[in-house]
């Protein structure tokens, strides 16, 4: 069985530059192959459903948003957006950015709202702008430097099947690293945006990547990285803040994030939950409250970590020996992180508190897309659970939730929180093969749609998928 022991994002878009499409797996855990739904290497490991290709020929596809039924756009991680009815791609782009595409850069998230036409208003209204759309991209002045990560306000003409009206909302300032973005969007159940920003470094953080959003008391200021933030859709910040007054930390939803591409909300409970991207291993699932710190660049999953990312060992230091508890699982030579306020983190005078990961992969998957699948089309045990995609082989993760939707209800060798490699996914594996997943959608239709940004086959590399009954 082939093990995968790290594969960041940034590496998967490399891959993409240098044409390497990851093969097709053959993991089988507890079913025949004749039970096993296949398309194009694809595995679906519940045979009562099947998988069918929608469109293919997309160059780098990174996220969608429904308009409507059959009807959507999706963007390519070059800079355009298109859109898809029925099937079809529509010849002409509704918009081309001039973005950077190094690495984890480029054109990367979308949300899209519908826009209200009052009747009320003096000035008579233009109904073909049907939809606000909102888009994540990074833009450089010049080849891969003075780069900013925006946040962009379009309107869509819907007769004349374009994005018109710019309005930029917000500009984050990049650092000449281009990994570790994030980019992923949503608007949640108060009607604002939502978004994830990366820590913009490598494994190893510089003195100028170091900020108190990464739980550097002597960091340099805060500015916008590292964490989940919002704002209203017209860019404007909520209240006076959750971790304080100042721009840009009253945006901060959350903090300590290294790098996320997966948020949605409970559709029972209204609470976030969001994916995160270890270094070479810690990869989480997190429930987020207001204020939550998840630990980076501290604790990884349940790890301390040294300067360079690695695990410390719990023999480095009496502290590391004092608080080398295994709580079930033997982990032996490495200190975990248990309780509920570590040592080390940063604050914010008491505004912000550290949170447990709900599930840990200790072997890197590198999670993606995270979905709570608001539909019983694919079967009452499906319904408001969670589904994780990933780079690493392409799979997707299905979680259920506990009876008060606190945690994931987790069993046997999972009841820990902690997959220690491939050999304890059989519980959760849903499907393998997607190549890299970039996006999971809930359809109008009920559906489980699959962006799947590397395949093997078809004009080009991209292709998006739904799951159906079969």
């Amino acid at each position: 069985m082939k093990n995968i022991t790290r594969l960041s994002y940034a590496s998967a878009l490399f891959f993409l530059s240098i044409a390497v499409i990851f093969s097709s797996y053959s993991y089988i855990y507890s079913q025949e192959d004749s039970d096993i739904q296949t398309i194009e290497g694809i595995k679906l490991y519940d045979p009562n459903l099947k998988v069918e290709l929608v469109t293919s020929g997309l160059d780098f596809p990174t996220t969608m948003a429904f308009l409507g039924p059959s009807d959507f756009l999706i963007l390519e991680k070059s800079g355009t957006v298109k859109r898809v009815m029925d099937g079809k791609v529509i010849d002409k782009p509704l918009l081309k950015v001039d973005v950077s595409v190094k690495d984890e850069r480029g054109l990367l998230g979308i949300a899209v709202s519908k826009k209200e036409n009052s009747s009320n208003t003096k000035t008579t209204q233009n109904t073909d702008l049907t939809h606000n759309v909102f888009l994540y991209y990074t833009i450089c002045k010049s080849k891969n430097t003075d780069c900013e990560n925006q946040i962009n306000k379009y309107e869509l003409d819907n007769k004349n099947n374009a994005l018109v009206n710019q309005k930029l909302l917000l500009a984050i300032p990049s650092f000449p690293d281009p990994a570790h973005i994030g980019g992923i969007i949503d608007i949640g159940p108060d009607n604002n945006l939502y978004f994830t920003v990366g820590n913009f470094q490598n494994t190893i953080p510089d003195e100028p990547y170091k900020t108190k959003t990464q739980n550097f008391e002597d960091g340099k200021p805060v500015d916008g990285r590292a964490g989940i933030l919002r704002m209203t859709q017209e860019g404007k910040p909520i209240g006076e803040g959750i971790l304080g007054n100042e721009f840009p930390l009253n945006l901060y939803y959350a903090y300590g994030v290294k790098n996320s591409f997966g948020i949605d909300f409970d559709p029972i409970t209204g609470k976030l939950w969001f994916t995160e991207n270890g270094p070479k291993y810690g990869d989480e699932v997190n429930l987020a409250e207001p204020g939550s710190n998840s630990g980076s660049d501290k604790i990884f999953g349940i790890w301390r970590v040294n300067e360079e990312g690695k695990k410390l060992n719990a023999d480095d230091n009496e502290k590391g020996k004092q608080l080398k508890e295994t709580n079930g699982k033997e982990n032996g030579e490495f200190v975990t992180v248990m309780q509920d306020h570590p040592e080390d983190l940063v604050y914010f005078n008491g505004k912000g508190h550290y949170i447990h990961p709900e599930f840990i992969w200790d072997k890197s998957v590198a999670p993606t897309a995270l979905l709570f699948f608001d539909s019983d089309k694919l079967g009452s045990q499906y319904k408001n659970d969670i589904f994780v995609g990933s780079v690493d082989a392409g799979r997707i993760f299905h979680f259920d939730l506990n009876k008060n939707r606190t945690g994931l209800d987790l069993q046997g060798s999972l009841a820990d929180k902690i997959a220690t490699d491939s050999t304890e996914y059989g519980d959760i594996l849903f499907a393998e093969g997607f190549s890299i997943i970039t996006d999971l959608k809930h359809g109008p239709d009920g559906s489980l749609y699959v962006v799947s940004g590397l395949k093997s086959k078809g004009e080009k590399n991209g292709a998006i998928y739904r799951i159906v009954p079969s």
